[in-house]
């Protein structure tokens, strides 16, 4: 009975005898959930961590429930994966009651084993499992095409909006024929140094020439929360690790190709995840098919495949530039969850750290809502969100051989090593 009022608590009341997908979907994938991001939802205060006790408990429990005649009818092959799944979230609510962190991330491998072990025994054609039927191929909502989010608007509210968290279209079109005047690169004012810093000409630029429109309203900034439309303060922790980095850039601004940024290197630059806004490039080209998603951008030709089938994340130990997403359908939008990121991205400040909610929604034929939740307690003082609209386009995406042509480079590191013989 403990166990069966957990889930219809957990699922919202079901209104029929749960199946074992209403237990993995409500109750298993959740709690493990507190294990496998222990390192980057480490309670901070005892209401966290009877939080974490009672999600530990609720995953062992549903992991001893999986044992009973009910589920495992006599199969040995799903007893013994059950097992493992036993022995795992045990060891996690002795971790969780003695409040040891490090002994939780420890399980990460053990618990990822169990799920994927019985996915493997009983989930048909696993990992590259169909989409359950609710988000099928033929009746998911269409996200696919090319997609632009160029604009105007900036990601924090500038200061002369004040509250103004949206405006009204007389004063979007007085601020639109401001910004393009004063960031016009084709003018010739202001001496020899600002006409260098304006080297490259403005026909190069796509950054858009209006602010977005989301549901008829015009947004100040791209973040929605903090209300403010700020971005919260970095922590102390953040402000060290910027002031070494600049320190070091400073000291060592050219030894090698590592001392430079990671735009010049060509490998990251407003790409994402999440997306965001840059000088141009700003097209993104979504892909469906039975069970995954792909989200290619143009800007440093990134392509991230997400699978939709439910599969856990990779265990923390494993780290990549564009971390490792996870999607599922909400209703009408497609949710991508994003861990495993390995801090060098740098997003505003973000590290390895860095736990990503991403929602695509399509509003009409011609707009896609994008918004994203970046949630980094080692380096924002709070989570915070931003939206961005995106407007359907015939335009193709081009290559972005970055690579290629990135001349600038050698001869950055050329210059610094003629400087250094004078």
């Amino acid at each position: 009975m403990r166990f069966a009022a957990a889930l219809l608590l957990a699922a919202g009341a079901l209104q029929s005898t749960p199946t074992i997908s209403d237990v993995m979907v409500n109750i298993l994938y959740p709690t493990a959930d507190a294990v496998f991001y222990i390192e980057t939802r480490t309670p901070t205060d005892e209401a966290g961590w009877t939080e974490l006790q009672r999600q530990v408990r609720m995953l062992s429990d549903a992991a001893r429930e999986l044992t009973t005649s009910r589920w495992a009818r006599g199969r040995e092959r799903w007893l013994a994966d059950a097992k493992l799944l036993v022995d795992a979230s045990a060891a996690a609510v002795d971790a969780a009651g003695r409040r040891d962190v490090k002994a939780m991330a420890d399980l990460n491998d053990a618990l990822y084993t169990a799920c994927v072990q019985c996915h493997q025994h009983f989930r048909p054609n696993y990992p590259r499992r169909s989409v359950p039927p609710s988000a099928s191929p033929q009746t998911a909502p269409d996200l696919q095409g090319v997609w632009s989010f160029a604009t105007l608007t900036p990601l924090e509210r500038p200061a002369e909006f004040g509250d103004k968290a949206f405006i009204t279209r007389e004063e979007a079109d007085d601020w639109v024929k401001q910004t393009l005047e004063r960031s016009n690169r084709d003018r010739r004012d202001g001496g020899a140094a600002v006409d260098v810093g304006r080297a490259v000409n403005d026909y190069w630029f796509e950054r858009g020439t209006e602010l977005g429109s989301i549901r008829g309203r015009i947004p100040t900034s791209l973040i929605t929360d903090p209300g403010d439309g700020r971005m919260p303060p970095p922590t102390a922790e953040a402000r060290a690790r910027t002031a070494a980095r600049t320190a070091d850039a400073r000291q060592h601004p050219a030894d090698g190709p590592e001392n430079r940024s990671l735009q010049e290197r060509c490998l990251s630059f407003n790409a994402g995840p999440p997306m965001l806004p840059g000088p141009y490039n700003n097209y993104v080209q979504i892909f469906q098919m039975a069970g995954y998603v792909i989200v290619y951008n143009e800007m440093i030709h990134d392509a991230r495949i997400v699978p939709l089938d439910g599969r856990p994340h990779v265990p923390t130990a494993v780290r990549s530039w564009l971390g490792d997403s996870r999607g599922r359908w909400d209703g009408a939008t497609l949710v991508v969850d994003t861990t495993n990121f390995n801090g060098n991205t740098n997003l505003r400040g973000a590290d390895e750290n860095l736990h990503l909610i991403e929602r695509f929604t399509r509003l009409d034929p011609d707009t896609l809502l994008y918004e994203f939740t970046v949630d980094d307690p080692t380096a924002f003082t709070r989570p915070w969100s931003a939206a961005l609209p995106m407007t359907k386009t015939s335009d193709r995406i081009f290559e972005y051989a970055c690579h290629e042509g990135n001349y600038a480079l050698v001869d950055i590191l050329r210059g610094a090593r003629y400087q250094e013989r004078r």
